[in-house]
């Protein structure tokens, strides 16, 4: 492979074409809407429980986990596909470029997380450990240097073959990690700091150095890693516009057939057998939905205004009504499907009793939750609201929807 970053260059722009597209399906799609509500709504409340935190909050130790975390979970992008395992292996030697780019590149993603985390928390920095650890930029520049001493040993441990080994080195970099943002959120020393990066330096030069030149390259482990997180991608995308690339994974889960009868109803037609069953069963449906209504449910808890758990509502549940709109299109690329003599009013008679039912679930839920959190009133606003847009968001919205994605 005399020119490696030809083929890296090529993979990064294809991936980026075809992300972009999404990202604007994304957008268009009024989901950046609901973020920019939930900013604004939150950063109101995000102030006022600053002004009410206790003095013994443990902020230090929040800061300590949360970063040491987040500076120890490290990801390389490498835009590997399964056939390079067998095409590109004999070519290793020749592929420095190509690896020094990815690991270049995934450092500067990790930054620009890190960025928008150290963002999130700045309030509460300024507030409890500004005067003590010191300014943004400061700790800030620390926490990149750390962060490319991670994605370099994280790079190198990509070389292990066994998993325990691998978590067992992630574990050594966790407990690094965590001795180092504890002394720079805590405002040690210089000194204290310095022995930290020495150690780090030691364990880079005597000890990963060491796997680099003993071990190759797991490329199995590479596209594995690769996939999954281009996977968790498509997943999001699929929520939005329908994505042919996302694999299918099917999760038997027979614990929950008598859901699977209960959302067919007696009287069932081919298509409600088969949304239900995949709804419960593939490409992480039920997962979703279960993470949107406990996320609704939280923050109709934490917000008490009653116009304030309305828009949240309303949201939630349009981004739940996004979601199953997917199912529409689960089937188009399955052979098998065609060969039933349904017509397609059944199809969309079937995916109206199953998103009316599942928006209703999460209205009875999310009735239930501010009946203990709130006052009746505003139990039974939300009750009524969402009945009436699960009504119209399962008969008419969602088929607008899909018409718009077909």
């Amino acid at each position: 492979m005399d020119n490696s970053m030809s083929l890296w260059k090529g993979r990064v722009s294809t991936y980026w074409n075809e992300a972009i597209r999404y990202l604007r399906l994304i957008a268009n799609s009024g989901f950046l809407f609901t973020v920019y509500v939930l900013i604004l709504i939150g950063s109101s409340y995000y102030s006022q429980i600053l002004k009410e935190l206790p003095e013994q909050f443990p902020t230090i130790w929040i800061f300590t986990i949360l970063f040491g975390l987040f500076l120890t979970k490290t990801k390389i992008r490498t835009f590997l596909k399964q056939a390079d395992i067998v095409f590109l292996i004999p070519y290793e030697s020749n592929m420095k470029s190509y690896f020094k780019a990815s690991i270049i590149y995934s450092w500067v993603w990790h930054i620009f997380y890190l960025f928008l985390l150290f963002v999130l928390l700045l309030p509460l920095y300024q507030l409890r450990l500004a005067e003590e650890a010191g300014d943004f930029w400061y700790v800030f520049i620390w926490l990149i240097f750390v962060k490319g001493w991670n994605v370099i040993t994280s790079w190198t441990e990509q070389r292990l073959q066994s998993e325990s080994e691998r978590i067992s080195h992630f574990s050594l970099r966790l407990i690094v990690n965590l001795a180092l943002t504890y002394l720079l959120f805590s405002g040690a020393n210089f000194i204290y700091l310095l022995s930290i990066i020495i150690l780090m330096a030691t364990l880079y030069v005597f000890y990963y150095q060491a796997i680099a030149k003993k071990r190759s390259l797991k490329w199995d482990r590479l596209v594995d890693v690769e996939e999954r997180m281009v996977m968790f991608f498509y997943r999001i995308a699929n929520v939005f516009a329908e994505v042919p690339q996302l694999r299918g994974k099917v999760r038997h889960r027979v614990y929950l057939n008598p859901i699977v009868n209960g959302l067919t109803g007696s009287k069932r037609s081919v298509y409600q057998y088969l949304f239900s069953r995949s709804f419960i069963r593939s490409n992480d449906y039920l997962g979703i939905y279960i993470r949107l209504v406990g996320i609704a449910g939280l923050f109709l808890y934490g917000f008490q205004i009653s116009w304030v758990q309305m828009i949240l509502f309303l949201l939630f549940t349009h981004m739940v009504m996004m979601q199953l709109s997917t199912l529409w299109f689960h089937y188009d690329t399955n052979i098998w499907v065609d060969l039933y003599p349904i017509n397609e009013d059944d199809k969309k008679q079937a995916l109206t009793k199953l998103s009316f039912r599942m928006l209703m679930i999460m209205t009875l839920f999310l009735f239930i939750i501010l009946l203990w959190s709130s006052s009746i009133g505003s139990a039974l606003m939300i009750l009524i609201i969402g009945i009436v847009f699960s009504y119209i968001a399962s008969h008419h919205l969602i088929h607008r929807r899909k018409r718009k994605r077909a």
